[in-house]
């Protein structure tokens, strides 16, 4: 006996124009206007108007979304093979950067792909590529090429996080800092006190790019040993 009660799932006339590459394209542009927890497949069906059970021929579930997403926002940072014409750690800098780059273009997003292992699988498959074929050409060994890998994405990680969390070119530390350790009684801290007094406002200006390339030049400086 069949229960017209129930839908069976099976798309509506009219929705058979609904494809993975749709249904994740309008996943992402909930995500960056109102965050991940805005997204559901109900509200996913209200934005492409058909019926949410017919989402699940394409993806099967939220998690199957995300992962989605982070495939659909990294496979456009693949980069070509430059060849040996370019040095190793120049390489590796193209990377990092296109890396960086994905994740500030999407800051909702950034978070879900550090927490979700569907999603750092999707981005490792993606993305990693250049990076492990930028230390094999450095000539670590493979135990060596992930671990310097991992490392490098968990710098690029925590570095974009609290860069998207401030959501400015630069981070005005100067005056607070400053009038901090103005405050602090001379025992306290005077290494601190005198770097910061030589530095000034000026040297205690924060840009995140020139930030971004510091941080990777010494990383590199340390593969390079």
């Amino acid at each position: 006996m069949v229960n017209v009660g129930k839908r069976s799932g099976r798309p509506r006339a009219g929705e058979e124009r609904l494809s993975r590459t749709a249904i994740l394209t309008a996943a992402l542009r909930i995500v960056d206007d109102e965050g991940i927890d805005a997204l559901t497949m109900r509200r996913l069906a209200a934005t492409l108007h058909v019926n949410p059970m017919s989402l699940y021929h394409h993806l099967p579930n939220k998690a199957a979304v995300l992962a989605g997403l982070a495939e659909l926002v990294f496979a456009e940072l693949e980069l070509p093979d430059p060849g040996p014409a370019v040095p190793w750690d120049e390489q590796l800098k193209d990377a990092a950067r296109a890396y960086r780059n994905g994740l500030r273009a999407h800051p909702n997003l950034a978070l879900q792909v550090l927490s979700d292992t569907s999603a750092v699988s999707s981005v490792v498959v993606v993305t990693m590529e250049p990076f492990y074929r930028a230390l094999d050409r450095a000539g670590l060994a493979p135990r060596q090429i992930f671990e310097a890998a991992n490392t490098l994405v968990d710098f690029i990680h925590g570095f974009t996080l609290g860069e998207t969390s401030v959501q400015a070119e630069t981070f005005e530390l100067a005056p607070d800092l400053l009038a901090r350790v103005r405050d602090l009684p001379p025992e306290k801290a005077p290494t601190l006190t005198r770097i910061v007094a030589e530095l000034g406002p000026e040297g205690l200006a924060y840009d995140f790019d020139s930030g971004f390339d510091s941080g990777l030049a010494t990383l590199i400086a340390g593969l390079t040993r």
